[in-house]
């Protein structure tokens, strides 16, 4: 991309920004020797391969290669282009950026840019000085009868988009925008023979803000009318829907410490109204990755709709917020539909005792599961329990797995051993898929295609080493029935060579952390091999499989080799031996 600005003053902002604090506010890192680690914000991930150095003041994901500056982040992490990657770096630290320093072919789309946060600036004007005059008076009425104050209605920017075809674009046309601008940015629509139009008519306007304050598109609320209830503003060259959350701009000077995410504007200016600031919502589409990830540093408070299409958004939710590790609870609304009802009904010092008593993810599912079950009617009880276990099965950690467990048996009267036996045969069927699709399945780059893998004995050692990175229990089963040479790649061997040493000399921080900073060089291949085996919640049981394939890969290549040469007498003892442990 060309360079818009001198190189001293792009060198004078990156500097000014510490891509540590800059990374920090979108993935949780952890110290790994010199540099941090964390999760890739830009792929799908379980096992950490996302490193930033704060010695070079770069950051680079072994997954998926991503890599550069504090600039290439925020671009990466923002959506942004260079200039405007570069000034929200340069307001961050308080530099003030020339405006006459772009140039070339993407000054016209800068200043494109520019011009559309400017239009919708005065189309926002437009909708708020209709909503103040006689034309908005049934707009005032729906917003009141909505209990909503003067301050808050001010607060959000709401407005009257007022009836007729051409209110908006006369005024805008007044203002000096020409008739392509308002097209290209979904304020008005423009038909086959070149006749254009107001997108937006008689509808109450939420301005959508980004997180710097820009007004990137509306939403527009229908007052009467068979017409669609919600309208939103097309995607554009400065609104991309699944990377905005409505009311963020305001949510993230919230002193609260964490953000309540519900379904829909009303429900988040109610919220901000009573003073719980820090709600947000998506911006008509469903949840996406790129939207949990604003949020993603903080815990998070899920309050969707009570019915089946709230609770179906809530469990899409809860699974994009775990690739972040996301601390979440989940906010049950009784006896209403949406926080929005609640508030008006019971007021927001019950809705604070909802969020102080606020549950798990795995709590409410149990409840969920328990929910409606007739614990006397055998059947529906054995059903429950077969759900309960695959809901357990997912919990990595056996501490956390144990209590779910205990209060499952407590509300249900089923002995904990009897859950306990369907976990493990729930989590014995899980390895045993994943353990069979690492070992028998590749996906080809070209096609798509499903093949064999080419090396059984190669897949198994990655899959092995991955869960004797992970385990100091695999390492002790397994420390005298391996040595270097039971593997057949060098970097196998040296990987396998650095775990023993890390087990075996205590070092300190986690064994992945030591290979990466011992095997400089490699991260690639270590990478490869870290991250081989994913969705295994019983570590030792997977090795077991990947070690008696390879055992048994090792045994079929002793005999053929003993065959071809010949060799009866190592034939013999190889087949006694085999016998022996069979």
């Amino acid at each position: 991309m060309a360079a818009f600005f001198p190189e001293e003053l792009v060198n004078e902002v990156v500097s000014a920004n510490d891509i540590v604090d800059i990374v920090s506010g979108y993935v949780r890192l952890k110290r790994s020797g010199n540099s941090f680690m964390g999760c890739c914000p830009f792929h799908r991930e379980k096992t950490p391969s996302f490193h930033v150095s704060a010695d070079k003041q770069l950051y680079h994901c072994f997954g998926c290669g991503a890599g550069g500056s504090v600039l290439q982040f925020i671009m990466n992490a923002e959506g942004l282009d260079f200039p405007d990657a570069l000034r929200f770096l340069a307001e961050r630290a308080g530099i003030r950026l020339p405006e006459d320093s772009v140039g070339g072919r993407d000054e016209e789309k800068y200043k494109r840019k520019q011009k559309i946060y400017e239009m919708n600036r005065d189309a926002a004007r437009f909708f708020r000085e209709c909503l103040l005059s006689p034309t908005g008076a049934k707009a005032q009425e729906y917003l009141t009868g909505r209990k909503l104050s003067g301050k808050t209605i001010a607060a959000f920017g709401l407005g009257y988009a007022p009836g007729g075809w051409d209110s908006l674009l006369k005024h805008l046309r007044s203002c000096g925008y020409d008739r392509s601008l308002m097209v290209e940015a979904g304020l008005c629509i423009m038909t086959d023979k070149g006749h254009v139009y107001d997108r937006f008519r008689e509808r109450v306007m939420f301005p959508i803000f980004d997180v710097r304050g820009n007004i990137v598109g509306f939403t527009g609320r229908i007052l009467s009318g068979d017409a669609a209830k919600y309208m939103n503003s097309p995607e554009s060259m400065v609104f991309d829907k699944g990377k905005n959350l409505y009311g963020l701009n305001l949510a993230k000077k919230s002193s609260r410490g964490y953000y309540i995410l519900v379904e829909g504007n009303m429900d988040v200016i109610s919220l901000h109204q009573a003073g719980i600031n820090c709600a947000v919502a998506a911006c008509g589409t469903a949840f996406t990755r790129d939207q949990a990830r604003l949020i993603s540093k903080n815990p998070v408070y899920l309050c969707f709709d009570s019915d089946g299409a709230g609770q179906k958004a809530l469990e899409r939710a809860a699974e994009i917020f775990k690739e972040f590790d996301t601390p979440l609870k989940v906010l049950t609304l009784p006896n209403v539909k949406d926080p929005d009802d609640f508030i008006k009904k019971y007021g927001v010092e019950q809705f604070e005792k909802l969020i102080s008593k606020a549950k798990t993810v795995t709590e409410h599912r149990i409840d969920t599961l328990l929910n409606g079950i007739d614990l006397n009617d055998t059947a529906q009880k054995i059903e429950m329990l077969g759900k309960a276990a695959k809901l357990f099965s997912q919990i990595s950690s056996a501490v956390e797995r144990e209590v779910y467990i205990t209060r499952l048996a407590a509300k249900t009267g089923i002995s904990t051993d009897s859950i306990n036996s369907e976990v493990r045969k729930t989590n014995a069927k899980n390895v045993r898929k994943e353990v069979t699709s690492q070992l028998r399945k590749t996906v080809s780059g070209d096609t798509g295609d499903i093949r064999r893998a080419s090396n059984r004995r190669t897949v198994a050692e990655a899959g092995f080493l991955a869960m004797l990175a992970e385990s100091g229990k695999v390492y002790t089963r397994f420390m005298d029935k391996f040595t270097q040479e039971s593997f057949s790649t060098d970097i196998h061997k040296q990987i396998f060579n650095h775990i023993c040493t890390y087990y075996s000399d205590n070092k300190s921080g986690t064994c992945k952390d030591y290979l990466l900073s011992g095997m400089a060089g490699s991260e690639k291949e270590l990478s490869n091999v870290l991250m081989s085996v994913q969705n295994v919640t019983d570590n030792l049981a997977a090795a077991e499989d990947f070690a008696q394939v390879i055992e048994n890969e090792i045994f079929n290549e002793k005999l053929q080799k003993a065959q071809s040469e010949g060799d009866i007498t190592l034939i013999s003892e190889l087949l006694k031996s085999k016998k022996q442990k069979g």
